[in-house]
């Protein structure tokens, strides 16, 4: 699985964890970017409460709005995501 992640440290400490959709082809892609989530939100005492079907739907509702990219940031506040 093909994941940029960046470490931001101003103003606050941020991993941004940027997907491009297109990669997302099988069940097995799937588990592979949801493993990834779970292991930069593990560095901030974070649980995503994301399932297989939920990130599955993130993916379709990105690829519906015409997206290529899934930008998930992660800090101590939790989880933002963005369609790029």
């Amino acid at each position: 699985m093909l994941v940029n992640i960046e470490i931001i440290e101003k103003p606050e400490l941020i991993t941004k964890a940027s997907f491009e959709l297109a990669n997302f082809k099988t069940e097995k892609d799937l588990k592979e970017g949801l493993a990834i989530v779970f292991m930069v939100a593990a560095d901030y005492y974070l649980d995503p409460e994301l399932e297989l079907e939920d990130f599955a739907n993130l993916i379709e509702q990105g690829k519906e709005k015409s997206k290529a990219i899934m930008a998930l940031a992660v800090s101590e506040d939790g989880l933002e995501l963005e369609f790029l």
